[in-house]
């Protein structure tokens, strides 16, 4: 299986088939507008099931699966931490929950972006382990000044629960010395930071892929993050 995430920084309608050359099997596309959205627009999107949750129609998060898998947005999610989204993923032989993400600096529920992901987390630890997989923009590093040790304290969550970032695995790299960005502030090559992952389950991640940034900063100021499960 072939999980995909890219901030598309809006209009997803256009930018779809820049995408469909990674053969994803399910997709996590933070800053994406909503399916009727699109639809009145005239988009037509080749994947047969599509979750979206948002409250603004032209900027929303939305996952996508391929024919032969199911998304179902899961009857326990917090909206409390709506872009923090957990869908049933289900497939011929298995179903597991997967996290679609994108963080907010919502401050009724946190002080920021890591702190979203804290206070989701803490939700719904009884639904977390080494089957689940979250995917998205996280939008926090162990870099930044102010909130960097609570990126590390997320980090540590996950890892207790047995979830691990792909990336990090697969390359040996640690969090806040990645060789490569996944973001570009203003799409300047300049500032560039590590802040889109995939968590799985230790081992279960194959393969992680990166998109190159002068194939797609002309589109978003995030890169496509693919990960591939045996």
């Amino acid at each position: 299986m072939r999980v995909l995430t890219w901030n598309c920084q809006g209009a997803f309608r256009r930018k779809h088939r820049l995408i469909r050359r990674y053969a994803a099997d399910i997709l996590v596309i933070p800053e994406c507008e909503s399916p009727g959205f699109m639809a009145g627009k005239g988009a037509t999107l080749p994947w047969p099931n599509i979750g979206w949750v948002g409250e603004n129609p032209a900027k929303g998060l939305g996952i996508f699966a391929r024919r032969g898998i199911s998304l179902t947005l899961a009857d326990w999610h917090d909206p409390r931490h709506r872009f923090f989204a957990p869908f049933i993923v289900a497939t011929a032989t298995h179903a597991f929950p997967l996290f679609a993400v994108w963080t907010q600096a919502e401050k009724t529920i946190s002080q920021g972006y890591a702190t979203h992901s804290i206070n989701a987390l803490a939700t719904y630890r009884d639904r977390l382990g080494p089957e689940a997989i979250l995917a998205g923009d996280f939008n926090s590093s162990p870099v930044f000044k102010q909130s960097g040790k609570r990126h590390v304290q997320m980090n540590a969550t996950l890892e207790n629960h047995g979830l691990i970032s792909a990336y990090h695995a697969l390359r040996d790299e640690a969090h806040g010395a990645e060789s490569r960005a996944t973001f570009f502030l203003h799409r300047d090559r300049a500032k560039p930071y590590h802040l889109d992952y995939v968590y799985a389950g230790t081992g279960r991640a194959k393969k992680v892929t990166l998109g190159q940034p002068g194939s797609w900063l002309q589109h978003s100021d995030h890169l496509p993050l693919v990960a591939d499960f045996g």
